[in-house]
């Protein structure tokens, strides 16, 4: 178990930032409304993809002039973390995300992604920063991912009813199985950025789960 204390320094070394958790949860919301009301899947993934596409250019751009790095930072300076300066961020992570569940994914499973990432992932750090006491992994903690989890399975649910249209009991159970795997995705993401990763892996485990739980 971390200390206490450690975890504090954890939590003050990045204070909880709003503007960029609206911007998240905003990105969920307009990902699902194209998910749900663009009336063909190439659509989708034509504006994923073109998204994607952007944003993979912009990184190659602002690593070889630096100044358009520094440009490109000031204008997202207010949901930016310090260190995307250096790498890849998160943005476009979550593009190449879309593209890939455009792509390959059916809608419910892409929908159960999109908004565990929106939903689950800022209560993870909202309710880790403020009351994380238990270490786990990466400067995780045993209470953030059980918000994760929580937060998850509810906003599932939720979506498993009204778009997949099977019983309370399916919907429970593919609910269970979103939270489960964001949570698990959000605590093992290392190398790769969990905006990418959350969403990848909730829409498989549920793409595999989605004939036992709405069969």
């Amino acid at each position: 178990m971390e200390p206490e204390s450690a975890l504090a320094a954890r939590a003050s070394r990045r204070p909880t930032n709003y503007t960029r958790t609206a911007f998240h949860v905003t990105s969920g919301v307009v990902s699902l409304t194209a998910l749900l009301l663009l009336p063909e899947r190439a659509w989708i993934f034509g504006i994923a993809g073109g998204l994607a596409a952007v944003c993979w250019t912009l990184e190659i751009l602002r690593r070889a002039r630096p100044e358009m790095n520094d440009r490109l930072m000031g204008l997202f300076r207010h949901i930016a973390h310090g260190e995307e300066r250096h790498k890849v961020n998160s943005s476009t992570w979550y593009a190449t995300a879309l593209a890939l569940m455009a792509l390959a994914a059916p809608t419910l499973p892409s929908a159960l992604g999109v908004v565990v990432l929106a939903s689950a992932d800022p209560a993870a750090g909202f309710f880790g920063r403020r009351w994380g006491r238990t270490h786990l992994l990466e400067g995780r903690s045993l209470e953030g991912t059980l918000a994760f989890f929580a937060v998850g399975a509810t906003t599932a649910f939720v979506t498993a009813l009204f778009v997949g249209g099977g019983s309370p009991l399916a919907a429970l159970a593919l609910a269970v199985v979103a939270g489960a795997a964001g949570a698990l995705a959000e605590l093992f993401s290392r190398r790769l950025d969990d905006n990418f990763t959350i969403p990848v892996v909730v829409t498989f485990a549920t793409t595999v789960a989605l004939p036992l739980c709405m069969g």
